[in-house]
């Protein structure tokens, strides 16, 4: 697997995120950890082994964003050879009643602050001469138009594609670029999202650990799209061979 000199993980202060900082930390890569909890943060860089820089940062404020793009710029010794874009939300239930200005949140952390920093790394990587790697957390939701969920699914469709593009783009000039696309996993994003997932098999689930660990060897290996879970391979190799109007009923009855 590549040996990264330093990342920067936003969204490091839980699951995926975390579990990401900790396995690269684990494998002696130095780490920028980025969220809104600054507790959490500091108590992650006290636990690792490694260098562990802290930036508290709300990823849908332009400024705080900003301060993390130009950590992202930063050169020679203090530069970073890996970015995870990491740090993304959603809200739950019908778009029309949901709070117009959280929406728009959504968009911000999980498309724009994703879009600029991962600029912000390619640019700075490229002028370094590479290599490097951009991580982008996105989602199976990219292929499911689930009623309830349009802005978030929007959003991770988003990012799959753009990573999949940039993936060509930045290949010729030594930068890995991979989205990671898990299914279900089992973080705090449920509870924030007010997902109720009553019913929902255990064998559907993974951990977060085993998310971050595909997400890794994804990037690693310069993988464009990283589904982990043969299940979750399966099913959305399942899905995508079915033409729209078949998909389409299917995915609305299996949300309800």
């Amino acid at each position: 697997m590549t040996q990264w000199n330093r990342a920067l993980v936003t969204g490091a202060s839980s699951g995926i995120g975390l579990a990401m900082a900790n396995q690269l930390a684990g494998d002696g890569t130095e780490l920028v950890v980025v969220a809104r909890d600054q507790a959490r943060l500091e108590a992650l860089a006290e636990s690792v082994d490694v260098s562990c820089e802290v930036l508290v940062a709300d990823l849908s404020d332009r400024d705080a964003l900003a301060m993390v793009e130009d950590r992202l710029a930063a050169t020679g010794a203090d530069a970073i050879d890996l970015c995870v874009n990491n740090a993304g939300f959603g809200n739950i239930g019908p778009f029309r009643t949901l709070d117009r200005d959280r929406e728009t949140d959504v968009v911000e952390v999980n498309i724009v602050a994703l879009h600029r920093l991962s600029h912000a790394a390619a640019t700075a990587m490229v002028a370094a001469g590479g290599p490097g790697g951009i991580l982008n957390v996105s989602s199976m939701a990219t292929w499911l138009a689930t009623p309830n969920t349009a802005t978030y699914n929007a959003t991770k469709a988003f990012v799959t594609l753009f990573s999949d593009i940039l993936h060509a783009e930045l290949k010729p000039e030594g930068i890995h670029v991979s989205a990671l696309c898990p299914g279900l996993t089992r973080t705090e994003f449920q509870d924030r999202a007010g997902y109720d997932a009553t019913g929902v098999p255990a064998m559907a689930w993974q951990t977060a650990e085993e998310v971050a660990a595909a997400g890794l060897a994804g990037v690693a290996s310069n993988t464009p799209v990283v589904i982990p879970g043969a299940k979750n391979q399966a099913a959305i190799g399942l899905l995508n061979s079915l033409p729209m109007r078949l998909r389409r009923p299917l995915v609305s009855r299996l949300a309800n």
